[in-house]
C-alpha cells in the first residue's frame, strides 16, 4: 500500500507539474493527471486514494503559490476521488462521470462567485477582458504577415466575435472540458484495469449510452428561453443548450458506432468520418440531432422485418 501511495502521488506530481510548466505540450499529460488517483483508489480503497490527493496538495502547496493547489483540487484532485467513489457504488460509468463533474463544476462556480463577491471583481467582464487582450495581440502579430488591411478587419472582426461568444459560453465549455477529461481518464482506466485489475466490475459498454428521456425538455426549455429579450436569460439558456447539445452528440455518436459494429464498416469508412467529424460542424450538429431523435426512433434496435 505505501509503495503504491508513493507511486501514485509522483505520477499526479509530474503529470501536474509537466501541465502548468509547459503552456502547450503540458496539455496531453494535464489531461490525465486524475489517473494515478483514481487507478489506486480502485485498486487499494479510499484511504489510498484520498492520500494520494492529500499528498500531492501539500507538495503543491509548499512548491508553489496558493493558486496552483487549488488549480489542482478543481481540475483534478476531487474528480479523482469522486469517480472511483461513485463508482464502487455501482452507478456507473456515465452517472458517475456526471455526478463527479456536476459536483466540481458547482465547488468552481460557487467558489468563483464567492472571489467575485469579496473582491468587487465582475468576473464576466474580466474574462471578456483578457480574450480581448489575447485577440488584439494576435492580431498584432497577423498584422505584421502581410495582410491587407481589408483582410485584416475580417479577421479581426470575426477573431473579436468568436471571442465575446466564448466569453458567453464558457460556464458550459468549462463542464464539458471536465467531462471530456474525466470520460479519457476513465476510458484509458478501463484498458488498464482489464489487464491488471480484473476483478473490479467492468463498465457498461459505450454504445448502449442513452441520456434520460426527461432531458429533452430542458433541452426544448432552453431553446424557447434563447426568444426572451433578457441577455442575462439568454446567456443561460444558450449555456444550457450547449450542455444538452453535447450529451445528446454523445448519445448519436453511440448510435453511429453500433451502426458501424452491427454493419461491419470497414476501418476506411470508420477514419473518414472521424476525420470529417473533426473538421465539419454540421457532420457533429447531425449527430447531435441523431441522439435527440433516438428518444422516439430507437436506433439501436434491430428492426424486425414483417414475413
Amino acid at each position: 500500500m505505501t509503495l503504491d501511495l508513493i507511486k501514485g502521488g509522483v505520477l499526479t506530481l509530474a503529470l501536474f507539474l509537466a501541465y502548468v510548466t509547459f503552456p502547450v505540450i503540458g496539455l496531453l499529460p494535464g489531461i490525465f493527471v486524475p489517473l494515478p488517483a483514481i487507478y489506486f483508489y480502485l485498486k487499494r480503497g479510499m484511504v489510498t486514494g484520498t492520500a494520494i490527493f492529500v499528498m500531492t496538495v501539500v507538495v503543491l502547496a509548499v512548491m508553489g503559490e496558493g493558486s496552483i493547489p487549488l488549480l489542482y483540487i478543481c481540475q483534478a484532485g476531487i474528480i479523482s476521488l469522486l469517480i472511483p467513489f461513485f463508482y464502487l457504488q455501482g452507478k456507473g460509468a456515465a452517472r458517475s462521470i456526471a455526478y463527479s463533474v456536476g459536483i466540481v463544476s458547482l465547488l468552481i462556480a460557487s467558489i468563483a462567485a464567492a472571489f467575485g463577491i469579496w473582491s468587487g471583481v465582475d468576473l464576466q467582464a474580466t474574462l471578456l477582458t483578457g480574450i480581448r487582450t489575447s485577440t488584439d495581440q494576435a492580431v498584432a502579430i497577423y498584422s505584421k504577415q502581410g495582410l491587407n488591411k481589408e483582410e485584416l478587419d475580417l479577421l479581426t472582426s470575426g477573431m473579436r466575435q468568436a471571442g465575446e461568444l466564448i466569453a458567453r459560453v464558457f460556464p458550459a465549455l468549462l463542464v464539458i472540458s471536465l467531462g471530456c477529461i474525466a470520460a479519457l481518464n476513465m476510458s484509458v482506466y478501463f484498458r488498464l484495469a482489464a489487464k491488471y485489475l480484473p476483478r473490479l466490475p467492468q463498465p457498461e459498454s459505450f454504445l448502449g449510452f442513452r441520456n434520460p428521456e426527461p432531458l429533452v425538455w430542458v433541452l426544448i426549455a432552453a431553446g424557447f428561453a434563447m426568444l426572451l429579450p433578457q441577455p442575462e436569460t439568454q446567456r443561460v439558456a444558450l449555456n444550457v443548450l450547449l450542455l444538452c447539445a453535447f450529451v445528446y452528440f454523445l448519445q448519436g455518436l453511440a448510435i453511429v458506432l453500433a451502426f458501424f459494429r452491427r454493419s461491419g464498416t470497414p476501418p476506411l469508412a470508420r477514419g473518414i468520418f472521424w476525420l470529417v467529424l473533426m473538421f465539419q460542424p454540421y457532420l457533429a450538429a447531425a449527430v447531435a440531432v441523431l441522439g435527440i431523435f433516438d428518444i422516439w426512433g430507437d436506433f439501436r434496435t434491430p428492426k424486425q422485418q414483417n414475413l
